[in-house]
């Protein structure tokens, strides 16, 4: 049933992926520029891109399609598994699946702000987008215990019978 534990383990899931899109995964301001004369940039990443932060607001450098992609993907199949309640074979199945397109989220995250890190910045920070890849693992697991739980019970149930 949609009442479920689980249910509400996927949810948190697709809000915490949803959430990717409007919050930064890490800043820092780039000192490359400043020796010639340039000012310091402040500088996001988040899933959808890198921008950088003006007086104008906040404009995109570059555009990560794999991420926006991949986020669309595991917030889409965390949202199709809650309605999969009568199939728990194939909530299982869509769980795991979605754990590792989440794992390779933040893995192509980790690889897109890792250069960034490499060169002259200062005032690096791991904004709340970068906990929430760890939220999203998490939830997945919990609803994977939740639904094998619920799998045991039944199997149980039909073997008294």
């Amino acid at each position: 049933m949609i009442q479920r534990v689980q249910s509400i383990y996927l949810a948190i899931a697709f809000i915490a992926a949803t959430a990717l899109f409007f919050v930064p995964v890490i800043s820092f301001v780039d000192m490359d520029n400043v020796g010639q004369g340039s000012i310091k940039e402040l500088v996001e990443i988040k899933t959808s891109g890198k921008y950088v932060m003006s007086m104008a607001g906040p404009s995109q450098v570059e555009t990560y399609i794999p991420g926006i992609v991949l986020t669309i993907v595991v917030a889409a199949l965390a949202l199709i598994t809650i309605f999969q309640y009568k199939n728990r074979k194939r909530q299982i199945s869509l769980c795991w699946i979605n754990a590792f397109m989440a794992l390779g989220l933040s893995v192509f995250m980790m690889i897109k702000a890792q250069p960034e890190s490499l060169g002259q910045v200062s005032d690096w920070k791991a904004h709340i987008g970068s906990y929430l890849f760890t939220v999203i693992i998490i939830a997945l697991m919990l609803a994977l215990r939740s639904i094998r739980r619920d799998e045991n019970l039944v199997r149980s149930a039909d073997r008294l019978r």
